[in-house]
């Protein structure tokens, strides 16, 4: 898919941190409306130059009392887990947005919020101003919310911590004596798709910058969030395991007017009709899987566009996967290597850059097929040895969308067998020759005698000649048969050794 426009235009990022006169007489709901987008990954760090000179602070939000000088931003969940975050603010006095030797740190508190299904939220509605310990949903009071300063468990232990609304952190240094300029922002338990909104400040008033940093990125269990939220357009691909309805939304810069339109999967490109008219929230509840397209406007009456871009949900729960196992060596190599050759139907999802499958490698050892190999992301299994066979293929953490290949069969020979009587290992057979009703198989001694000519698929040799028990030693074999790997089925002849022991 094309992403027609170019790199998130910083227009109204630029709004957000120069225009102090504008913050003056916004109200909260639309001060949070001015939230950007940002992620934190390996490669990249969030540190803009903060605010100075705003006169309007939300009293009593959460654990501040004051939030004078905020700047607003949120993200959105890529993997699952735990996110930490640090916070700091200092004067940047060569420029270059690093916190170098000798430059003055400064004080920065912040609150966060989440986890919310879209980043267009009600803010008055939906960003609580106090806490709730006893549970019951009312009387929400910004005294009840501790700094987590003072206890850094108060938002984080258990579900929700000891505050269940949606304040998920909050944090001040309450003197400048505490030389404390670094706050911790803690997502304990995040999920993939989930948005979180942040509100940093600014309480000193003196010109700097403020960076915002994922601290656990190495670390197991570690979530991550989506980068892909700061390019305009509807973002990737969606694939779900049944679960209707999906969120999706969009944005572009200088829109403000947005359509929605649809149409099937593989269908014309040219075949997209409309979902209901136009809309000022670019959020859409889809219900089936399909390609959706949203298209920005930077007028009401929806005639002068932005910007358009599309997106693909697609249902794997309900597409047929075809398994093809693809064996590289030839019969009696020893070890082999097994791959897994996926399609899909009605449509290649693959082709649409859904690749996210997982493979299970099942084994027969006599009594039903276990799990030989768990879920690996790769198709190919390494170091096979013969028996028989299957592949399960699913796409990831779809349980509903399993497959098993059929059954196959990889010709071997035991490397040593103990006619004891014991019933295990007591005769000597092909492993899987019992398909080759045409094949001979001739035992000898280290001499080259014959022995023994066995029938494919019949008892096996159980250590005799002439009625007499063999001594324990080295034996060969040698046999003729039909190449399995070969399309045209040629003739081969295999010799090999393997030992009696007793």
């Amino acid at each position: 898919m094309a992403k027609i426009l170019p790199q998130i235009s910083l227009f109204l990022f630029l709004m957000c941190i120069s225009s102090t006169s504008m913050f003056a007489q916004l109200d909260f709901d639309v001060a949070c409306r001015t939230s950007q987008p940002f992620c934190s990954d390996a490669a990249q760090e969030l540190t803009f130059p903060n605010i100075t000179g705003e006169d309007i602070s939300f009293q009593g939000l959460g654990c501040l009392d004051s939030t004078r000088n905020s700047s607003w931003y949120f993200l959105r969940i890529d993997e699952a887990g735990e996110l930490i975050f640090d916070i700091q603010q200092w004067v940047d006095g060569n420029g270059n947005s690093n916190l170098d030797r000798g430059e003055r740190q400064l004080d920065v508190d912040f609150i966060a919020w989440g986890p919310f299904t879209t980043s267009f939220i009600n803010c008055e509605d939906d960003l609580p101003r106090g806490c709730d310990l006893n549970g019951d949903g009312e009387n929400l009071r910004p005294e009840e919310c501790v700094n987590n300063v003072d206890d850094p468990d108060f938002y984080t232990t258990g579900p929700l911590g000891l505050d269940n609304t949606a304040i998920v952190d909050c944090s001040f240094a309450r003197t400048p004596e505490e030389n404390i300029f670094i706050e911790t922002f803690t997502i304990p338990n995040a999920q993939s798709g989930e948005y979180y909104f942040i509100l940093i400040t600014n309480f000193s008033d003196e010109a700097g910058v403020i960076q915002l940093q994922q601290t656990n990125l190495e670390e197991d269990n570690a979530g991550t969030t989506d980068c892909s939220i700061l390019e305009p357009g509807v973002g990737q691909d969606i694939a779900t395991c049944g679960e209707f309805p999906v969120s999706i939304e969009g944005r572009f810069p200088g829109a403000i007017t947005y359509q929605w339109r649809t149409r099937s999967l593989g269908s014309d490109p040219n075949s997209f009709t409309n979902i209901g008219g136009q809309t000022d929230t670019p959020v859409l509840e889809v219900g089936v899987q399909g390609v959706y397209e949203l298209i920005g406007y930077s007028d009401t009456a929806g005639t002068v566009e932005v910007g358009r871009d599309d997106l693909n949900v697609v249902d794997v729960s309900a597409i047929e996967i075809a398994i093809t196992p693809n064996i590289a060596e030839e019969s009696f190599a020893g070890s082999y290597t097994v791959a897994a050759e996926i399609a899909t139907t009605p449509i290649d999802i693959q082709a649409l850059g859904f690749t996210d499958f997982e493979h299970r490698l099942e084994r027969d050892l006599g009594n039903g097929f276990i799990e030989y190999r768990p879920y690996q992301s790769s198709p190919v299994f390494d170091n096979v040895p013969p028996g028989d066979y299957r592949i399960v293929s699913r796409y990831r953490d779809c349980p509903a969308s399993e497959r098993t290949s059929e059954i196959f069969m990889i010709l071997g020979y035991p490397k040593y067998f103990t006619p004891n009587g014991d019933g295990f290992h007591d005769t000597w057979s092909l492993i899987n020759i019992e398909d080759q009703p045409t094949a001979l198989i001739y035992i000898f001694d280290r001499y080259g005698k014959l022995l023994k000519q066995l029938r494919p698929g019949g008892a096996g040799w159980d250590g005799t000649y002439n009625g007499r028990n063999m001594p324990s030693s080295d034996y060969w074999f040698r046999v003729e048969f039909n190449e399995p790997r070969d399309p045209n089925m040629r003739r081969r002849v295999f010799a090999g050794s393997f030992s009696l022991i007793r």
